[in-house]
C-alpha cells in the first residue's frame, strides 16, 4: 500500500526543524518516515544524487530501499517517495520535514497539487542569526574554511544549483511565508518561530496540538535531536574529507558509540563568534528578509 504525506514542516534550515520533527514524531498520531528530509518537491534545485556536488549532502543513496535510514536524501521518483509512507498509512498524520521546501519557489504549489489535504507548519528564524548559524555548520562539517565575506561573495556570484546556496537564500523568509499563505488557506497552515520554540517549547507544542486536533499530552519532551554548531580541531582535514566525498560515507559507517567517543576529539567547544563587521555585512544583504 502506498500513500502520500499530509503534514509538512516547512522550516528554514537551522531553525530547529530536527528538534521539532523529533517532538512531532514522538506523538502516537504523527509518523515520520526513516528519512526526515526526502526533498521530493525540491530535488530539482540540487545536483542529482550521484553528482559529486551532492556527495556530502545525501545521507541515503537508495531511498527506495525500505531499510534506508538517514536525515537528507534527494528522492526523485514518486514511487520511492510514496514508499517511504507506505507503512505509515494507519497514522493520522504523516510528516515530511524537508528544509528545502520553504526557500524553493515551486515546492508549496507542488505540495498543494499532489497532497491537496496537506497541513503546513512553517518555522522561521531571525535572518542574521539563521545565516550565521548555517555558516557555523558549514565550518563544522568542512563545507568551507573561507571567511563569511568570501562565502557571501561566492553565493552572490553563483550560477549553480540554487539548493546549494545556504547563507542568504534560505534567510530571505518573508517572501517564502507569503508564498505559502497564497496557496494554503489559514485553516491548513500554522506559522511558528525558532525564537518562540526555544523560549517555551510546551506552549508551542500545545499550539501544534490544537492546530492538528490531537492530544496535547501525547508529545514526549524527552526526545532530543541536537544539530548544533561547533569548531573542528582539524579544519583542513575536515575540509579535505568533505570535498573528496569521504565525510558522508565515514559518518554513515561509524557506529553511534564511535561518533560519541570521537566528538570531543574532533571538535572543540564553542562556535564561531560573529564580529560587528560580519553582522553589518549580513544585515546589509538581508535587510527586509
Amino acid at each position: 500500500m502506498t500513500c502520500w504525506p499530509n503534514l509538512f514542516l516547512l522550516a528554514a534550515p537551522r531553525s530547529g526543524s530536527s528538534q521539532l520533527a523529533a517532538w512531532l514524531a514522538s506523538h502516537p498520531e504523527i509518523a515520520l518516515p526513516p528519512i526526515k528530509e526526502p526533498n521530493f518537491f525540491a530535488h530539482h534545485e540540487f545536483p542529482p544524487p550521484e553528482d559529486p556536488l551532492s556527495r556530502n549532502l545525501v545521507d541515503v543513496r537508495n531511498p527506495g530501499d525500505p531499510r534506508a535510514r538517514g536525515t537528507f536524501a534527494l528522492v526523485t521518483r514518486a514511487q520511492d517517495y510514496k514508499s517511504l509512507y507506505a507503512r505509515l498509512a494507519a497514522h493520522r498524520w504523516r510528516l515530511d520535514a524537508s528544509t528545502s521546501y520553504l526557500a524553493c519557489p515551486d515546492a508549496p504549489a507542488a505540495i498543494a497539487q499532489t497532497c491537496p489535504d496537506a497541513c503546513i507548519i512553517t518555522v522561521t528564524r531571525a535572518p542574521i542569526a539563521r545565516a550565521w548559524s548555517h555558516y557555523g555548520l558549514a565550518r563544522r562539517t568542512g563545507r568551507t574554511t573561507a571567511s563569511l565575506t568570501d562565502e557571501i561573495s561566492r553565493e552572490l556570484a553563483d550560477t549553480g544549483p540554487p539548493g546549494l546556496r545556504y547563507l542568504l537564500r534560505p534567510s530571505r523568509q518573508r517572501d517564502a511565508i507569503a508564498r505559502v499563505a497564497t496557496i494554503f488557506p489559514p485553516s491548513c497552515r500554522l506559522h511558528l518561530t525558532f525564537e518562540e520554540m526555544i523560549a517555551n517549547p510546551p506552549a508551542v507544542l500545545r499550539t501544534i496540538a490544537s492546530f492538528l486536533d490531537i492530544d496535547p499530552t501525547g508529545f514526549d519532551m524527552a526526545c532530543t535531536a541536537r544539530n548544533a554548531s561547533a569548531l573542528p580541531r582539524f579544519a583542513a582535514l575536515t575540509a579535505a574529507l568533505h570535498h573528496t566525498g569521504w565525510h558522508a560515507p565515514l559518518r554513515r559507517a561509524l557506529p553511534s558509540r564511535a561518533k560519541t567517543a570521537l566528538r570531543p576529539i574532533w571538535f572543540r567547544k564553542g562556535s564561531p563568534q560573529i564580529t560587528e563587521a560580519e553582522h553589518h555585512l549580513l544585515s546589509r544583504h538581508l535587510e527586509g528578509a
